[in-house]
């Protein structure tokens, strides 16, 4: 999937949910998003993390600095307005350069947390190729609508973690990776993906034509209107991005209602992580991960961009072990 290459922050209420998650890099990622958003909303709730002793140390110290480096940006901005500093002498460029690495420096670690790699060839589950490589280099916020009746994702990934025996920190990796924590789900509408060319291979007929009756499968079951189903150009669906085929097999009911929906959170959440299980998942065993998170995506580069960026969901790779 091409990613828009448009700076968003998360929303407040994002934030709040990421906030709940139990791991240090869901909060890592909220404090710098409400930082930016430097509304009073959002100053309050770092201070009231920053005077939360029931926080962890660390998170309590983020907040702290993110509120002074929020209020001298601010303050700095007043100044520089009231006397019109635009072109400041070099000796104040100095000043002003050695200020803004002091402060700029606590956000070096947030940053690296928004940082991705390509994700590699198309597999089983997820079917595309993808280039997102920047948190903030995606759809505005208004593509994840969040209403008060919207699941808690994090909470979900604990809940499926207690059913599967999943981490649940790497089934967030898996939405981190494949829609952008939910923001980029496809815009090719899936009956136009699976329509047969000309110049298709015997191959690629016999896979469009298996992946589209798997796909008016899915849409006849869950009542959807299959011309308006969108999902990314090899047709893959959802949050987690499963290819139809693949979903008719593994697809569970996360949520009771006696339907799985791709398009579904808590469907998705469920069957990322029953997936996972199937295919010999194992918490703490490192080879054990490696070959189920191949199937679900087989490049290499996927899972190294766990390895990666395995801190910032809160597990900790040493030696080739997951732990927490």
């Amino acid at each position: 999937m091409e990613i828009a290459d448009k700076e968003v922050s998360m929303t407040i209420k994002e934030c709040l949910r990421a906030l709940e998650s139990r791991h240090i890099g869901n909060k890592v990622r909220a404090i710098e998003a409400l930082n930016k958003i430097a509304d009073e909303k959002a100053k309050e709730i770092l201070l009231s993390l920053a005077g939360n002793e029931g926080e962890k140390p660390y998170i309590r110290y983020y907040a702290k600095k993110s509120l002074e480096s929020s209020a001298a940006r601010r303050q700095f901005s007043a100044v520089a307005n009231q006397y019109n500093l635009t072109d400041p002498s070099p000796q104040k460029k100095v000043k002003v350069f050695s200020k803004l690495l002091m402060t700029g420096a606590f956000f070096a670690l947030a940053i690296l947390t928004f940082l991705y790699i390509d994700y590699g060839d198309i597999s089983e589950v997820s079917g595309s190729l993808s280039n997102r490589n920047n948190l903030d280099s995606i759809y505005t916020s208004d593509t994840l609508s969040l209403n008060d009746s919207t699941p808690n994702p994090y909470k979900l990934f604990e809940l499926a973690e207690s059913k599967y025996n999943v981490d649940a920190e790497v089934i967030e990796f898996l939405w981190f990776q494949e829609s952008s924590m939910g923001r980029n789900l496809g815009e090719y509408r899936i009956l136009d993906v699976y329509k047969i060319k000309k110049n298709d291979s015997e191959e690629t007929k016999g896979w469009k034509k298996k992946e589209r009756a798997a796909f008016l499968q899915i849409c006849k079951k869950n009542g959807h209107d299959c011309k308006k189903q969108s999902g990314a150009k090899h047709g893959e669906m959802g949050p987690f991005q499963f290819m139809p085929s693949t979903w008719l097999v593994y697809g569970q009911d996360g949520n009771g209602d006696g339907l799985s929906n791709p398009w579904d959170m808590e469907d998705a959440a469920h069957t990322a992580a029953y997936y996972l299980k199937r295919y010999g998942y194992k918490k703490g065993d490192f080879a054990r991960i490696k070959k189920a998170i191949a199937f679900y995506n087989q490049s290499p580069a996927y899972f190294n961009s766990l390895e990666r960026n395995a801190p910032f969901f809160g597990l900790d790779i040493k030696g080739g072990y997951f732990s927490k």
